[in-house]
């Protein structure tokens, strides 16, 4: 419609002031401008629609958010070090080896108390320094870091260094699809990754003195990891949050009454997580343009609702659902959408394992199993418009040329075919740099509702014709203009009255004809 109504004011782009010549005498022109067409699917996304005995529904399955594994759980870039210090000061031969025993440390995942992680994204990046003064050969090895069950393991050449000006060598591993194993050296614990080195001079170097002094360092970094599974307890969590859906065609809705049919919707919690949790809506308001506000009402809203954890293994997970119904009965829905407004505010909390440990450590989370929440319905568009005021401004600029032909009147013309149920009378606002109104040009008739109209086709179409007239002072003045506001007053008949509630028929359209009459004043 905005569309529409836009190129509508393509006609008043021909308008400019007069200015007297010598010789001075007047045309009549009519000018075709455009031809063009609107249905539902511009206005509404096509997978929504399905049509159900003749009319027009919403069929709505959508996700309002999810809650992933990245939300519970997110591993810092962390660094870690190993290190071996010579107990003796001695002569290592060629190809003398120095190995220090498993070290365990400890990864920083906040309240979390993982057993097992799989990477998807992200890696490690590994670094040695080799104070002795000859080449060394490093095997790395992380004992509990495994793919295709075969432990991850790097070798390195280092050059030789001394104490301050150590040898250095680096690389760098994908960690993707590897699985850590948190649990330490002996199974019993968590967050707990494990490092062996083992450090050998060069067998084809020389004998070098090594001293108690010399410290063999070995250091990897995790950076930039990304998990796809994670077991272990996460922690009892509370998240609050406040989210807001934002429907901008809303906003130029300014005044007026929107009816709808009775409405029926399921909000569903589909948990895909294996663990128990509870989640609670706060509130759920509806803000308009004018600032008036509603509250959704339900027994649910304000109180805890359970969550089961999801069941399954090996990623073959099933997820549980918790779902409230929100009928006429139980809800304030109707008027919820009748307050049409553009913001939606949704203040939520959840908690997990609100019970605590329960599963000892056994609680999974599948990144690809996240828990969702989702709205589900079916919603008859069968609405009824009272003086429902749609409003939108716009920049407007028209130059003018006072040494060319000028329009000294005219009128803008529709020819239009409808098939909504419903009418409308358009008027439109010119106003100055201030926004003050300079002009007002407004249709001689309203465009008409379909259901006066015949059956074309096995659909109920009505042809209007409106004008609207451009003034000879309004020529004059519309140099000043800046701005255009556009004010469409929408109303429905079903043929006994307004404010009816009417079902929109599949296949509904709008199809206009646009064009000016024009009086020119031409001089020489």
């Amino acid at each position: 419609m905005k569309k529409f109504l836009f190129i509508l004011l393509i006609g008043l782009a021909f308008t400019s002031c007069k200015k007297r010549g010598k010789a001075i005498w007047d045309t009549d022109w009519q000018v075709p401008l455009v031809h063009d067409s609107l249905s539902m699917s511009n206005l509404v996304a096509d997978s929504l629609l399905t049509v159900v005995s003749g009319n027009y529904v919403l069929d709505v399955d959508a996700s309002l958010f999810e809650f992933r594994l990245s939300d519970f759980v997110s591993l810092p870039d962390t660094s870690v070090q190993n290190t071996f210090n010579m107990s003796l000061n001695i002569t290592a031969n060629p190809g003398t080896s120095f190995v220090n025993n498993v070290e365990e440390h400890v990864i920083d995942i906040g309240d979390a108390q993982l057993k097992k992680i799989r990477v998807k994204q992200g890696g490690i990046q590994l670094k040695v320094f080799n104070p002795i003064p000859t080449k060394t050969f490093f095997t790395i090895t992380l004992p509990g870091v495994t793919r295709n069950g075969v432990a991850l393991t790097q070798e390195f050449v280092a050059p030789a260094g001394t104490v301050s000006d150590p040898g250095v060598a680096t690389g760098f591993v994908d960690l993707n699809g590897y699985e850590l194993d948190l649990t330490g050296q002996y199974g019993t614990s968590y967050n707990r990754i494990q490092s062996k080195m083992l450090v050998k001079s060069d067998p084809d170097g020389p004998s070098v003195v090594v001293h108690t002094t010399d410290i063999i360092v070995f250091q990897f970094t995790m950076k930039d990891v990304e998990l796809d599974y994670a077991r272990g307890y996460f922690g009892n969590q509370l998240v609050s949050d406040t989210v807001y859906a934002q429907i901008d065609a809303m906003n130029n809705i300014s005044d007026g009454i929107l009816d709808v049919d009775a409405m029926t919707f399921d909000l569903s919690i589909e948990n895909g997580l294996k663990v128990n949790g509870k989640f609670k809506i706060n509130s759920l308001k509806n803000i308009n343009s004018i600032g008036n506000v509603v509250s959704l009402s339900h027994p649910n809203i304000g109180t805890w609702n359970t969550i089961n954890a999801a069941t399954g293994s090996n990623g073959n997970i099933t997820a549980s659902n918790t779902t409230l119904s929100f009928t006429p009965g139980n809800s304030n829905f109707e008027q919820y959408v009748e307050n049409h407004g553009a913001k939606n505010e949704l203040s939520f909390q959840l908690q997990m394992n609100p019970w605590g440990n329960v599963s000892g450590g056994w609680d999974e989370i599948y990144d690809a199993h996240p828990l969702k929440v989702k709205l589900n319905g079916l919603f008859p568009l069968n609405v009824g418009l009272k003086d429902l005021i749609f409003q939108d401004t716009f920049a407007l600029s028209l130059i003018n040329d006072p040494n060319k032909t000028n329009v000294k009147s005219g009128q803008i013309w529709i020819n239009a075919m409808n098939a909504f149920p419903f009418e409308g009378a358009l008027e439109l606002y010119l106003l100055d740099a201030n926004y003050q109104t300079v002009g007002i040009v407004s249709g001689t008739s309203a465009i008409e509702s379909s259901v006066f109209g015949t059956v074309v086709n096995g659909i109920m179409q009505k042809k209007s014709m409106v004008y609207f007239p451009v003034s000879e002072q309004l020529c004059d003045d519309i140099s000043k203009v800046k701005h255009c506001m556009i004010k469409l007053k929408l109303n429905t008949y079903n043929g006994t009255g307004p404010n009816n509630q009417i079902p929109i028929p599949a296949n509904a359209f709008f199809s206009f004809k646009l064009g000016a009459n024009l009086t020119l004043e031409n001089q020489l």
